[in-house]
């Protein structure tokens, strides 16, 4: 690696650091030594590595739908995927009820992935390859899914409700410590997946033609590439509820400070997420007192303008 690239790999795990550190520490309640260390031993610390882990897999998730589908607009939200997922979570907590809440993850993870994971499949369809098709195919489908969902919460009774209207809005929760962990491991095999195969994503820039003489299995890679990145942001939406824009600035953000060599882009767009979603997180804590707002809406403050941005200026290139 180049120093350009050290530099930005050094400064996106400063902003990890930094993003840790004010998730832990801001707004903690005022209390002699071990009350303070029991909140953040069990409240804190679990909430931390929840969005660590979230915010890196939706950028790494990111990084590989605007790769694969060659679109600098993509990302899970704007595609329909974590509408998908949200959907298909919601009526599992509906329709199970104990069952979700016994089962928990696995059960909540499989809906979303298989909701998002066939979403995307429709849209891909539908679109044929046009860009602006696949864009607004899944804004409409976000809108659909979202509605569909909150319609659904009428019949949630008074204590799941305030969940589910948290949960769509997009919340880090406070899970046992496990649950973290095991959200860890798909995105840390994703990971080092692509981190290893970093010559792998740079060869899919080129035409399918030129990336098969070089050697590259494109339509395995390209499948491969799909599915994790579904899987990421799915698991995000199991969790989490639907954090938007997340997988849309930190790809560019990543580009921006380490270049487009994907061996670099992958670690760096999963640190930048993650600092990202630390430090939404951390606002929620600095502004609890005046004003308690779920880290999805935060996210979105900041996700908007630039998915705007970039709307401009696709259309002003020409949709491609």
């Amino acid at each position: 690696m180049n120093h350009s690239e050290w530099r930005a790999l050094s400064l996106s795990f400063l902003a990890v650091a930094v993003g840790c550190a004010a998730a832990l520490s801001l707004a903690l309640p005022r209390g002699n030594a071990a009350e303070v260390w029991r909140v953040i031993r069990l409240i804190r610390i679990p909430e931390t590595l929840t969005a660590l882990v979230v915010g890196g897999g939706l950028g790494i998730s990111g990084l590989l739908f605007q790769l694969v589908l060659r679109n600098d607009l993509a990302d899970p939200y704007v595609l329909g995927v974590a509408g998908g997922g949200t959907f298909s979570t919601v009526m599992v907590i509906l329709l199970a009820g104990g069952a979700s809440a016994i089962f928990g993850l696995p059960v909540r993870g499989a809906a979303a992935f298989a909701g998002g994971f066939l979403t995307l499949l429709f849209l891909m369809r539908l679109s044929r390859g046009r860009p602006a098709v696949l864009l607004l195919g899944g804004v409409v489908a976000n809108t659909a899914f979202a509605a569909a969902s909150r319609l659904a919460t009428v019949l949630f009774s008074p204590t799941q409700l305030a969940h589910v209207t948290a949960y769509l809005v997009g919340f880090i929760p406070t899970p046992p410590l496990w649950v973290p962990l095991v959200l860890a491991l798909p995105v840390l095999y994703t990971l080092l997946r692509f981190w290893s195969s970093g010559r792998g994503l740079d060869l899919l820039l080129l035409s399918d033609d030129e990336a098969s003489s070089l050697g590259l299995a494109v339509g395995r890679v390209r499948k491969e590439a799909l599915t994790l990145a579904t899987l990421l942001a799915c698991m995000a939406v199991s969790i989490c509820g639907m954090i938007g824009f997340v997988g849309l600035v930190v790809p560019h953000v990543a580009k921006l400070l380490a270049g487009h060599r994907h061996r670099v882009l992958v670690p760096v767009s999963f640190l930048v997420g993650a600092a990202f979603l630390l430090f939404a997180q951390g606002a929620g804590k600095l502004f609890a007192g005046a004003l308690l707002l779920p880290v999805g809406v935060y996210t979105s403050l900041v996700g908007a303008p630039v998915f705007l941005y970039l709307l401009v200026r696709s259309a002003r290139r020409g949709w491609r």
